[in-house]
């Protein structure tokens, strides 16, 4: 052998780990909501494992303890890069991202799962072709169980037990339908219910489930919850990518990333309806009442949620979608169990 073909093979074998090092990526990716979130135990974490698992650990996830962003900011963090990717609430997206708040409208959702697979399914028959996510890339849309409302004194059983209190309402519909029956409303994200809720400042709260109550700590406040057939509404997230980032991943690693996202990452939001199903069960053995609106109930409340359906419409058409044949194939899904 020449002494230039031992060249040659020793400075190839020195450059395979610089090959190898330039086909890994690490992605960091934040998450606004507390890591012990069953969202981020059950659902994040294992599928950004998957994804490292099925590239062979050439695409791994850094996930920080604390936020890296305010929660209104995550879609701004990722396009500017203080962070690789997010998931962003929709609620929070309202002024750039009209079609998919469909999934915010209020008593058409029925399980977390079945939402999931409802607004990927929907997103990519009438929504996609909009380009609203043109900035970042996006891998998957999904949905938590849909919200409650409740009552830190008297049950909430109409309207009028609604009018002139004081209540804490996810900002979006579940904030609009309450000023709509005549409470005083205060609004904010999620993560920050707790400081509005424990100060005893206001008389009620709607907008999350019941398992995020106990997340949030806020449970403990409540003496009742009244729900209403489809949810009061249902909070909706987008996952993406920067797309400086998303463009450094090989080919072959990007086709993983996405066989193992939109629907299928959806159909794992399955496992959040176990964790409601179960801190149901459990907020009854605390005393907790749960109601069931009745038809009256459900009526009114209905019929001030008219204008916010007519309002998705109108964003709907002027974004050049037959937003009336979307929104009826997302009913349809959204009431399958996707089994």
């Amino acid at each position: 052998m020449t002494i230039r073909r031992h060249l040659f093979i020793a400075a190839f074998a020195a450059a395979l780990p610089i090959v190898a090092a330039a086909q890994s990526t690490t992605i960091l990716l934040n998450s606004f909501i507390q890591p012990q979130h069953p969202f981020n135990t059950l659902v994040l974490k294992p599928w950004a494992d998957d994804v490292t698992k099925a590239t062979n650990g050439r695409v791994k996830f850094d996930i920080p303890p604390a936020s890296l962003a305010a929660p209104p900011q995550q879609m701004e963090a990722v396009q500017k890069g203080i962070v690789d990717a997010a998931y962003a609430f929709h609620g929070f997206l309202g002024e750039r991202i009209k079609l998919t708040q469909i999934a915010h409208l209020p008593f058409i959702n029925v399980s977390a799962k079945g939402s999931s697979v409802a607004l990927w399914r929907t997103y990519e028959k009438y929504f996609a072709t909009a380009n609203e996510y043109k900035d970042v890339q996006l891998l998957g849309l999904f949905m938590f169980p849909g919200g409650t409302t409740f009552g830190m004194k008297a049950p909430i059983k109409q309207v009028s037990d609604l009018k002139g209190t004081k209540i804490y309402a996810l900002a979006g519909v579940p904030a609009v339908i309450m000023e709509g029956v005549g409470a005083g409303v205060v609004a904010a994200p999620a993560v920050r219910s707790y400081e509005i809720i424990s100060s005893g400042t206001v008389d009620a709260f709607a907008g999350y489930a019941v398992a995020d109550a106990t997340t949030f700590k806020t449970l403990q406040y409540a003496k009742s919850v009244t729900d209403v057939q489809g949810s009061l509404t249902a909070p909706a997230f987008a996952l993406f990518v920067n797309k400086k980032k998303w463009s450094s991943i090989t080919t072959q690693d990007r086709d993983t990333i996405l066989k193992l996202s939109g629907e299928a990452l959806a159909r794992r939001l399955g496992l959040l309806d176990q964790v409601e199903a179960k801190a149901r069960v459990d907020a009854r053995a605390q005393g907790i009442e749960f109601f069931t609106a009745d038809a009256t109930f459900t009526a009114e409340l209905k019929r001030l949620a008219q204008p916010l359906e007519k309002a998705w419409l109108a964003d709907a058409k002027a974004l050049g979608v037959d937003g009336k044949a979307a929104l009826d194939f997302y009913k349809k899904l959204a009431a399958e169990s996707f089994e």
